[in-house]
């Protein structure tokens, strides 16, 4: 790989984790790399994982070498009751093996991995694994994805608390569905505290950039 890989996530569940990674799929397929995708868990899988497919068929479009891949390689672990891993998996236990075998056979054919994690940071895997731990055990880079409502400063702030804590390499932005009343109730604060604000919508280059 050229590239470290990415590990998507985001302040909570139905934020844009899906949409913020296909965006990163269309920025580094225009510019000529290989990209690959893995979502290691996805629970609410009844038949095909939903988020799975999508990611896949968007990466075929610019890493031809992804051709016989399945959606069973881009999501290794499925389980059908949508809840969190640490739930749905019952008693079984999560096989990192297996996570580790599917990201080492994408890792061989792309450029960069973009990695989806599911529900947030905090969400629970097993006892002593959450959501989180798959940023060292991929050794990636983070991109934190935030929503525009009310709530999201206290939202933002804690899942950064987190990501400092870990000592690791990353960068936020903000899904923008509220820009109206982002606006006037969040980004007076954010632009205080952090003196700038990216968004999915309008700064890739500069996230990119930041996570490289």
């Amino acid at each position: 790989m050229r590239y470290r890989p990415i590990f998507i996530t985001a302040t909570n569940t139905d934020i844009g984790k899906t949409y913020a990674t296909l965006k990163l799929i269309e920025y580094f397929g225009a510019k000529g790399l290989r990209v690959g995708v893995l979502k290691p868990i996805e629970t609410g899988v009844v038949k095909s994982p939903l988020d799975g497919k999508v990611l896949l068929d968007c990466a075929k479009k610019y890493n031809q070498e992804l051709k016989s891949f399945t959606c069973e390689d881009i999501v290794p672990i499925r389980y059908k009751l949508p809840a969190a891993p640490y739930i749905s998996k019952g008693k079984e236990s999560i096989d990192f093996e297996l996570i580790k075998e599917a990201y080492d056979k994408i890792s061989k054919v792309s450029d960069v991995v973009l990695i989806e994690g599911a529900g947030g940071l905090m969400v629970p895997i097993e006892n002593d694994f959450y959501m989180y731990d798959f940023i060292k055990f991929f050794d990636s880079k983070v991109l934190l994805v935030t929503h525009s409502k009310l709530g999201c400063i206290n939202d933002t702030l804690l899942n950064l608390k987190l990501l400092e804590s870990l000592h690791v390499e990353y960068e936020w932005c903000v899904n923008m569905r509220d820009k109206e009343s982002f606006t006037k109730i969040t980004l007076p604060y954010y632009e205080d505290r952090f003196g700038r604000v990216l968004t999915l919508q309008d700064d890739m280059d500069k996230i990119i950039n930041n996570l490289r």
